[in-house]
């Protein structure tokens, strides 16, 4: 079990000398951990740092099955060993290092794990029904919030009192909802503001929101386009295309996969177009602002197809 201690330092690092650290490097001295896929479809987890100039230190993780977690402060990585029968939730250093058993889990399904802004809590969806579970770090204890069934990726709010997530049905597809940790929901996107995906069998396709650091905006995908909206559901904005039409010719044209801000919340970073060449697969990590549409790229992946995680670097 993780001891109290590890709670207690990142909830401290996170309000002080974090803070500090941060405000001494630029928006993009960030480090990263990235899940992916190998020619030969060998899953892999590495580690890398972001800067203005683009990605060094590349690394493997090991350790990561599929990807992790860090934490708001970067000290710790959080992730699903997704391993029979020792399967559960564990915490270690971001070089896979001092591994340690948070929670057992006996669901069979990978869990998507999330820390809280204050690094105290870690959140999943799970059990049968899919719920969103709460884990409590210091005080090793569960709870399920009710009424978020069928839930999946979700992302909290920078104060911490909410999290928005998407939940899925067959009849309209995916959306977005938020909830407070009592379960009071509500529904934040509704199919009746855009067009159905035609490779998800028709269906609306809301999914992978994020939460920004100033709690504005959350950003989301929709058919593979990113968007912006504010948490109370006003101010909808589409940022990217998936393709070329006379609704989106201003827009620039590029598939968007698992958006997630930068701690200061000026850029919105995701993953680009997967390329193959010559049987080798790579995939660009790309940046956003959400004030205009210029599209950046930081650097190419060389293990694509997955979901990655950032925090800053610390120096």
């Amino acid at each position: 079990m993780v001891s109290n201690g590890v709670a207690a330092q990142s909830r401290t690092s996170a309000t002080t000398s974090s803070s500090a650290e941060i405000e001494r490097s630029s928006a993009l001295d960030l480090l990263l951990v990235f899940h992916g896929y190998t020619p030969i479809g060998v899953p892999h987890s590495a580690s890398a740092i972001i800067t203005e100039q683009g990605l060094a230190n590349l690394h493997d993780v090991t350790l990561l099955r599929i990807g992790g977690e860090l934490s708001p402060d970067g000290r710790f990585i959080a992730y699903d060993n997704c391993s029979s029968p020792n399967h559960g939730i564990d915490v270690a250093e971001p070089n896979g290092t001092k591994a340690r058993r948070v929670m057992p889990l006996s669901e069979t399904a990978c869990a998507e794990i999330r820390w809280s802004p204050d690094g105290t809590k870690l959140s999943y969806a799970g059990g049968r029904d899919r719920a969103l579970h709460v884990f409590d770090l210091a005080g090793k204890r569960e709870e399920i919030l009710a009424n978020t069934e069928s839930a999946g990726w979700h992302s909290w709010s920078p104060a911490g009192n909410e999290i928005v997530y998407e939940r899925g049905n067959g009849k309209t597809g995916r959306s977005l909802y938020i909830t407070d940790l009592h379960g009071n929901n509500r529904q934040l996107t509704f199919a009746r503001d855009f067009s159905t995906c035609e490779w998800e069998h028709n269906l609306i396709d809301t999914w992978a929101p994020a939460w920004s650091p100033r709690g504005d905006k959350i950003a989301f995908t929709q058919c593979g386009s990113l968007f912006v909206i504010s948490p109370s559901g006003q101010d909808l904005r589409q940022l990217t295309s998936m393709g070329y039409s006379s609704q989106t010719s201003t827009l620039p044209i590029t598939p968007v996969y698992s958006p997630r801000w930068s701690p200061d919340g000026s850029w919105i970073i995701f993953i680009g177009q997967l390329f193959i060449r010559s049987g080798e697969r790579s995939q660009p990590l790309k940046r956003v602002s959400p004030d205009h549409n210029e599209v950046l790229t930081i650097g190419t992946l060389p293990y694509p197809g997955g979901p990655f995680s950032i925090a800053p670097l610390r120096r």
